[in-house]
């Protein structure tokens, strides 16, 4: 019990510092503030949880403190080689290997879901965002010039510029809709922890977060591009622009609800007939599964 104990008071100290370096680019990087909003969520899951959490019986376990030990290892490499990504991807493996060690394997069940949701929020690394970000640019553009031309307007791809009639449009980073993506995954994300959604559902809901994102970035480009057509260039910039790309991310989000909903009849459908014996008494409910 006291080695437990000490690996998880090693584990809050060394780690103190990567927590004050997430919050602070959570809190001041548009690129990373749905971390925001998966952090608020896995800290409600654990507020919810805590009732079952306090009723595990706390219980020390040796494969708990090797995976703390684990993830020290890592966030140790990541030190030494300068690399801020890695250390902070050790943090919840820090912080399961904590669970685990001071209160079992039931714990670490129980913890699942909000530890996911942290591991969900961590930035991701420059290179990364650099290596995804010009296919989705490219994906955009064509969607987009599909269609305009869909739409009898003359356009002609070049690479992530369309070349409109009346105006030319590059489809940049800001554009790429990654941003769109990572958001989208994040209310995906927090929809099937808090609500009562199966297996099933929530594969739906996460396999569909890629095309619904891609598509309707495409969408808002093709609409910037109509409305560049319509009333120039002043459509593409400012305060129109902003509104474009927030309306296009409404409606994604509105998709995401949609099958949110669907996951959650879906659930009442599976669990239709069955005996009440089907579910024994103790049992978590769906919403509380990891």
């Amino acid at each position: 019990m006291y080695v437990a104990a000490a690996v998880v008071a090693a584990a809050t100290l060394l780690y103190a510092q990567v927590a004050v370096g997430l919050v602070r680019q959570w809190t001041t990087d548009p690129g990373a503030s749905h971390g925001l909003l998966l952090v608020g969520a896995a800290l409600f899951l654990l507020i919810k949880r805590w009732p079952a959490l306090r009723g595990v019986p706390a219980q020390s376990s040796t494969p708990g403190i090797a995976l703390a030990g684990v993830a020290m290892l890592i966030y140790l490499a990541g030190a030494v080689a300068g690399d801020l990504f890695v250390q902070r991807v050790s943090l919840p493996v820090a912080i399961a290997g904590a669970a685990w060690a001071a209160a079992g394997w039931a714990s670490l069940r129980v913890l699942f879901a909000p530890i996911a949701l942290l591991a969900m929020a961590l930035p991701l690394p420059a290179i990364v965002v650099t290596y995804v970000t010009l296919p989705l640019q490219l994906v955009s553009s064509q969607i987009a010039t599909d269609l305009l031309a869909a739409s009898s307007i003359h356009v002609v791809r070049q690479g992530n510029l369309l070349v409109l009639d009346a105006i030319t449009l590059e489809v940049a980073q800001a554009c790429s809709g990654l941003q769109s993506l990572l958001s989208l995954a994040s209310v995906a994300a927090v929809g099937a922890a808090l609500l009562p959604i199966n297996r099933w559902g929530r594969i739906l809901m996460f396999a569909a977060v890629l095309p619904i994102a891609i598509i309707g970035n495409g969408f808002r480009v093709a609409a910037t591009g109509v409305l560049s057509t319509w009333f120039g260039r002043a459509a593409a910039e400012g305060a129109v622009h902003e509104l474009t790309g927030f309306a296009a991310f409404v409606a994604m989000c509105a998709a995401i609800f949609a099958l949110l909903w669907i996951g959650r009849f879906s659930i009442d459908a599976s669990d239709t007939g069955r005996p009440d014996t089907a579910r024994p008494e103790g049992r978590a409910l769906p919403v509380d599964a990891a």
